[in-house]
């Protein structure tokens, strides 16, 4: 039998080693996700002057890889490893690059978000020096060669400084105008159209914008991003890094703390995905506390208590509530 299949190999060597390099490169509309770990703030935000801390505050995230044919296999094999559709994630027939572009974007407004509120918890004051309308979806019904990731700058010469300058200019047109948009693109500025169209009951360019406002603080902050991060699920865990640096009490206490939660600029903390994958993640690098949005605790102590998870839950409603429950 041994002999045989030495044959068949020898024989078919350059077929089966073709079906193994496919198995690995063909991607189909799926993700894998497992337990991840803990990304350490520490030294990936930079404040001017900080005040020390003793222990860390850590984001959460999910370990994910592409749908090829072996890891789907090894999904139905691994306890941990679960196989996810790409159409849970995507907006209208979005592919990965697309999606990727929007969390990108995602990225961006949370850190913004993340250092006002910790500021206005603080009780420091900021200035915003301007506010960038940057596209992070572009839809199928839209009439328009914008891009996801450009800046809009103005509307038939009309300067927008916030999103509702956008809205009270578009609303001087009616359905099927055609509008000069200038944007930035790559930090060049083009010339793009749009004819608008019947959104609802109003009129726009079919297009969602995020509000990214450029802040001076005193002292700075300065975000390090890796090239594989996205999303906005890091935005509570980053509010309470700068805090504590710009604030003379130490909330870590030596402990290593993790989280997850999008967070608003008035500090409310708002829900995230792959809740199960980020408490396992955090229990397994030994993490004291895990930090989790109000509408995600359930999940997590569900989670906890079938995995007997030696770790503290935290339930966040708001930025102001968790740092009192640090403390």
């Amino acid at each position: 039998m041994n002999k045989k299949i030495t044959k068949f190999i020898e024989k078919h060597y350059y077929l089966i080693l073709l079906l193994i390099i496919l198995s690995l490169t063909i991607k189909f509309d799926y993700f894998i996700y497992s337990p991840g770990g803990l990304i350490d703030l520490t030294d990936r935000i930079v404040v001017d002057k900080s005040y020390k801390q003793k222990g860390s505050f850590n984001m959460t995230y999910v370990t994910s890889r592409n749908g090829n044919i072996f890891n789907i296999i090894l999904s139905y094999i691994i306890p941990d490893w679960d196989l996810e559709s790409m159409d849970d994630m995507r907006l209208e027939d979005e592919n990965s690059k697309e999606i990727e572009t929007r969390d990108k974007v995602y990225l961006e407004e949370s850190s913004s978000d993340a250092l006002i509120a910790a500021f206005n918890e603080a009780n420091i004051p900021y200035t915003v020096d301007s506010i960038d309308l940057k596209v992070s979806y572009v839809y199928n019904a839209s009439k328009t060669n914008i891009k996801a990731n450009d800046i809009i700058k103005s509307i038939n010469g009309v300067e927008l400084n916030s999103f509702n300058d956008l809205v009270t200019e578009a609303n001087k047109y009616k359905v099927g105008d055609k509008i000069t948009v200038k944007v930035l693109r790559n930090k060049k500025e083009v010339e793009c159209y749009s004819k608008l169209i019947k959104l609802g009951d109003k009129i726009g360019i079919g297009i969602s914008i995020v509000e990214l406002k450029n802040i001076t603080t005193s002292p700075n902050v300065e975000f390090v991003y890796k090239k594989n991060e996205s999303g906005s699920s890091r935005g509570l865990m980053c509010a309470l890094d700068i805090y504590n640096k710009i604030t003379k009490y130490d909330l870590t206490k030596g402990r290593i703390i993790a989280g997850t939660g999008t967070i608003s600029e008035d500090g409310t903390v708002g829900s995230i995905g792959g809740v199960k994958y980020k408490i396992k993640g955090a229990a397994k690098k030994h993490a004291d506390v895990f930090i989790v949005p109000e509408d995600n605790y359930e999940e997590a102590m569900k989670v906890k208590k079938e995995n007997n998870l030696k770790i503290k839950v935290i339930k966040a409603n708001n930025l102001h509530e968790v740092i009192e429950k640090l403390k």
